[in-house]
């Protein structure tokens, strides 16, 4: 596991010796500041967390801690980088927890044989998945295609190439690629 740790140096910010901290207590000791700081963190973030606006949240991280509006901001910041995006979770937890009360909704629907609820249920339901594939929508598919690639290369490369698929083995240290050119799909 150490291996995968960060080096701390002289000169880093807190907020990498606060970063190191979480990966590993018992090998980044923090100072008594940086605990500090990273009490507020904490405290920024379950403000977050606990549906406030970021607005709500700098008055209250302002009031408790008496910093400075910037400061707020700031910790507010540096929590979200920590402890990663709200908004991104937020919209997460909200969609499943949309499918989790049409779900329930359905459930009820066939408890009660009642065909009409049970088709709007449904519905409601393929709304919500509908708004996720929606999401997937805006990724550009051709950036996924695996589309070939064409090099046009020399004939004294092409005979090192041919060489190595009879033999298995090619070094590559003979080969010229300075003269390869990629060639575009007309």
């Amino acid at each position: 596991m150490a291996n995968n740790l960060p080096t701390i140096n002289t000169g880093d910010t807190s907020f990498d010796k606060i970063w190191a901290h979480f990966l590993d207590e018992s090998t980044y000791k923090l100072t008594e500041k940086q605990e500090e700081l990273k009490e507020r963190w904490l405290a920024a973030w379950t403000l977050r967390l606990n549906f406030h606006s970021t607005e709500q949240a700098v008055a209250v991280h302002m009031e408790k801690y008496n910093v400075s509006r910037a400061q707020a901001f700031r910790d507010i910041n540096n929590a979200e980088r920590l402890f990663g995006s709200l908004m991104k979770t937020d919209r997460a937890g909200k969609m499943a927890i949309w499918a989790e009360y049409c779900h329930k909704y359905y459930l009820m629907a066939i408890k009660a044989k009642d065909l009409k609820a049970m088709g709007k249920a449904l519905e409601l339901l393929g709304k919500a998945y509908e708004v996720d594939r929606n999401d997937l929508a805006m990724h550009n598919p051709e950036k996924l295609e695996n589309k070939p690639i064409k090099l046009s290369i020399t004939k004294e490369s092409a005979e090192i190439l041919r060489a190595a698929f009879s033999t298995g083995v090619v070094n590559f240290n003979k080969l010229n690629i300075e003269d390869a050119e990629i060639l575009e799909d007309e």
